[in-house]
């Protein structure tokens, strides 16, 4: 018997008119865009937060975070939920075109050009080019991390205080 040739299934999408790639396995979940709140003390490069099953969770801009032009959201932008350090995240794209098993045998090492803070780890075949895989793990750099971290520890605070209502994307997942 032949043996078969292992793959891993990517979430193929795109930020500011580049084709990304994310490991299927780290995203827990696809979410339309909902109402963001933005608090004036919020990083750049997060769009704003919501409530998600009881926390606050940082929607963060990938073209702001790997220096592309500017893409602000479209109405309809998706999101990836993902797990950040046992805290919820959410990566805003332009468009998800689809979720497939590449065989590992077709990744390749990425450009160094393209490392995005070390996080883009590989290319694969997408089409007639090629996508940049992103590991979220090593998205943010370690001050980014801590930064955010505090930033949704007091949005979770706040929250918290006011006893808001998740949003009604937290409502429909319980």
């Amino acid at each position: 018997m032949a043996a078969t040739a292992s793959a891993t299934r990517y979430v193929i999408f795109s930020v500011s008119g580049r084709t990304l790639a994310l490991p299927a396995e780290s995203v827990r979940r696809f979410l339309p865009l909902p109402r963001l709140d933005r608090p004036p003390a919020a990083p750049a490069m997060v769009a704003g937060l919501f409530r998600y099953q009881g926390r606050a969770v940082p929607v963060l801009r990938l073209d702001l975070l790997f220096g592309f032009e500017a893409a602000p959201p479209e109405l309809y932008a998706p999101l990836f939920l993902t797990d950040w350090n046992g805290r919820p995240l959410a990566l805003l794209a332009e468009r998800v075109f689809n979720i497939l098993p590449i065989p590992d045998a077709e990744r390749t090492a990425a450009d160094a050009s393209l490392t995005f803070n070390g996080c883009a780890v590989a290319t694969i075949p997408q089409g007639t080019g090629t996508a940049t895989v992103i590991d979220p793990s090593r998205l943010l750099a370690e001050a980014e991390e801590r930064l955010l971290a505090a930033f949704q520890a007091m949005a979770d605070e706040r929250l918290a205080r006011l006893g808001a209502p998740d949003s009604e994307i937290g409502e429909e997942a319980r």
